[in-house]
């Protein structure tokens, strides 16, 4: 039996000292699978790295950067224990815009996370980490510290294709992209998930937009908010020219549930966070008209997408 891209059972995820997803539940069959909302805790768990500030490349790498960890319960990467890092050898990360040196070459990157991943050295991984960064569009010879930001957003997917892994996970690579710097990374995206398993983040996936192609290609969409499952399902869950909405809800999440569902909104998520599509031609308006009706107090009223 094919193990689910993602398991997440209880699970508690801490960026140093702080707890960032208190408890996290749900399967995720795959192959591909797009999360959105609050994304950064969970992806940075599945990558090991936490995002850090942004620095211009003159100043020196941070010494440090901030470890996430699984503190309780399970989480599991196509069948991989997280919490024990064992799923680090099938798995290629790419991190959103982290600092690296300068000085290495575009060939130095991709051997050195070859080198890191177990992968084959010597002339065979030259030949590999050659190949790979011709399909994602970048030369052998180009430094580092001269790539353009959709270059550099590139990198870690030729790095990805060259140790041939079994999922490739990314932290928000299209965010802040457009025209064809956009198409750049989503051809080495394409790239290096074709035949491969994905979990990709994204900011606000809506249709026309680069990061709506990447709905146009999930398996699976997983809402986070404050943490918790705001939806999980398919993409075709939610309506084509439906904006996504997350709340909060303290009581009477039945009755608001059941009041929306006459107004034909669909309400997911819970036991305390949720979402609602809210069909095109609509607004939040028809949400707080039917937390009055069902008396439900909702405290937060957020668009996610």
């Amino acid at each position: 039996m094919t193990a689910p891209l993602l398991a997440a059972e209880a699970a508690r995820v801490a960026i140093d000292d702080a707890t960032c997803i208190d408890r996290l539940d749900v399967v995720v069959g795959g192959p591909r699978l797009l999360v959105v909302g609050n994304t950064s805790a969970l992806v940075a768990a599945l990558m090991g790295v936490a995002r850090t500030a942004a620095q211009p490349l003159a100043q020196p790498l941070a010494t440090r950067i901030p470890e996430p960890r699984v503190v309780a319960g399970s989480l599991r990467l196509a069948g991989a224990d997280v919490a024990s890092r064992e799923h680090v050898e099938i798995m290629g990360a790419a991190p959103l815009d982290p600092r690296l040196p300068a000085d290495w070459t575009t060939l130095d990157y991709v051997t050195i996370a070859m080198r890191m991943g177990g992968a084959p050295q010597g002339k065979e991984g030259v030949r590999r980490a050659t190949r790979a960064l011709d399909q994602v569009g970048l030369g052998t010879r180009r430094l580092v510290g001269s790539l353009a930001l959709p270059e550099r957003r590139a990198l870690p997917f030729a790095a990805a294709l060259a140790r041939d892994v079994q999922v490739v996970v990314a932290d928000e690579p299209l965010a802040g992209l457009e025209g064809p710097a956009a198409v750049f990374v989503l051809g080495a995206i394409e790239a290096a998930t074709t035949g491969r398993l994905a979990v990709l983040g994204a900011r606000s996936p809506t249709p026309g937009t680069p990061e709506g192609v990447l709905v146009d290609h999930a398996s699976d969409l997983l809402v986070l908010a404050g943490g918790e499952v705001a939806f999980a399902g398919p993409p075709s869950a939610v309506p084509t020219g439906a904006r996504l909405w997350g709340l909060t809800v303290r009581a009477n999440a039945t009755e608001l549930g059941a009041e929306l569902g006459r107004r034909g909104i669909a309400l997911r998520g819970g036991p305390l966070r949720f979402s609602a599509a809210l069909p095109e031609g609509t607004s939040s308006r028809e949400i707080v008209a039917a937390a009055v009706a069902a008396r439900a107090p909702v405290v937060e009223l957020v668009p996610l997408w």
